[in-house]
């Protein structure tokens, strides 16, 4: 766990109410940044463009060091948000079919299960259709797809295959 992830130390020239601010949105800039890389999630611009104009309002502490000014957020609050937003953007209930070829023996479908299961990105993973070969899988996401496909290979436990489809397909090899 990251102990200074609502953290933030900014340089500033002085101790005015103008630099402090700017520097409190710049603060609150890297934290949310930070907050969103450990989570994996995407954040849309709207977001961060209406929450940087009241960055003020998730202050916690703050104090002037030698380096700056350094400032601390409110997490829950900043969690909050972001959850606020990807309630808000989540993709359709329809969801995203997602084919994974090479699931061979019920041992791979249990780690490739649990596998989408452990990934934050997506937040219902239902197999449609199971395949001597394959399985088809509706999930459910809070990102668009290409985010989608970014997460689920971003460890090389599956690899894409057939980018251009409707269909996210992906080959597993044990």
């Amino acid at each position: 766990m990251v102990s200074d992830l609502y953290e933030s130390e900014i340089a500033v020239e002085n101790q005015s109410p103008e630099l402090r601010q700017q520097a409190i949105r710049e603060a609150f800039e890297e934290v949310l940044d930070k907050v969103v890389d450990a989570r994996e999630e995407t954040v849309t611009k709207a977001l961060l463009g209406k929450a940087l104009k009241q960055a003020g309002r998730y202050v916690q502490q703050y104090r002037y060091t030698k380096q700056g000014l350094w400032v601390r957020f409110d997490n829950r609050a900043v969690d909050e948000l972001l959850e606020q937003d990807l309630a808000n953007n989540t993709v359709p209930d329809e969801g995203i079919l997602l084919k994974v070829i090479g699931i061979h023996s019920l041992p791979d479908y249990v780690q490739v299960t649990n596998y989408l299961a452990s990934l934050k990105v997506l937040h219902a993973v239902q197999p449609r259709i199971v395949a001597p070969d394959s399985t088809l899988f509706q999930i459910r996401a809070r990102n668009e797809q290409a985010a989608v496909a970014q997460a689920i290979t971003r460890d090389g436990f599956l690899r894409r295959i057939d980018e251009d489809t409707p269909v996210l397909s992906f080959r597993y090899t044990p």
